[in-house]
């Protein structure tokens, strides 16, 4: 008979959150917050973290050259 995944061996529920939006870039990882969330972030998934930091920077670049052309 197989054994139920529900018995002394369960690992931890880990929940990673990365928001992107108007306000800013917000992430949150297993209940924290902040600096403490992206250090967390940054050593379980380094490539999800580039992808962020080069998503904001287009954006920002984006933003930046509209604005420009405007004058």
């Amino acid at each position: 008979m197989k054994s139920h995944p529900s018995g002394g061996n369960r690992t931890p529920v880990q929940v990673v959150a990365i928001s992107i939006g108007a306000s800013g870039i917000r992430a949150r990882a297993d209940g924290r917050t902040g600096r403490e969330a992206w250090r967390i972030i940054r050593q379980r998934h380094p490539r999800a973290v580039w992808a962020v930091a080069a998503y904001a920077a287009v954006l920002v670049i984006v933003a930046f050259l509209g604005v420009t052309s405007l004058f």
